[in-house]
């Protein structure tokens, strides 16, 4: 039996804040590869030009096909994940072997009205990347009432 893709999308504001980080990212690279085109004379000088041009094709195209193939599903028994640019993973994370949830609300995720979910097993850490406040605590719920047994009332 083959298992369907999960269906779920994160909001836009996911794909803002993946957009400013890049944004950013790709500002210091181009400003280190001016300084060092700077620096060093024989460094042609079009290469920090062709960083730059680099940098906002990966700018106007990476978030936002990131955020078009991220998707995840909280299934009866499993959290499926997709996730993946040029290489996509997916990820399934079995409800049992989960062992807490957290929810994370940083500076950062507060400015695109996001929270991370975090599930921690033996084995690592899964995170989903933004989700909105109440979807986060609705996941994080469902996930937790299907780890507890009659045994832990």
């Amino acid at each position: 039996m083959v298992r369907p893709e999960p269906t779920n999308s994160l909001p836009d504001g996911v794909r803002a804040m993946w957009l400013c980080e890049d944004i950013v990212s790709m500002l210091v690279l181009v400003v280190i590869a001016f300084g060092l085109a700077a620096a060093v004379d024989a460094l042609m000088p079009w290469l920090p030009l062709v960083f730059a041009a680099g940098a906002l094709a990966h700018v106007l195209v990476v978030p936002r096909r990131r955020h078009q193939r991220y998707r995840w599903e909280l299934r009866e028994e499993e959290l499926d994940l997709l996730e993946g640019v040029l290489t996509v993973t997916r990820t399934i994370v079995p409800i049992t072997r989960i062992q807490h949830v957290s929810v994370e609300r940083t500076a950062w995720t507060s400015v695109f009205s996001v929270v991370r979910v975090s599930v921690h097993t033996a084995a690592g850490k899964t995170t989903i990347p933004g989700l909105e406040r109440a979807t986060a605590d609705e996941l994080r719920d469902r996930i937790l009432a299907r780890l507890r047994t009659p045994d832990d009332l």
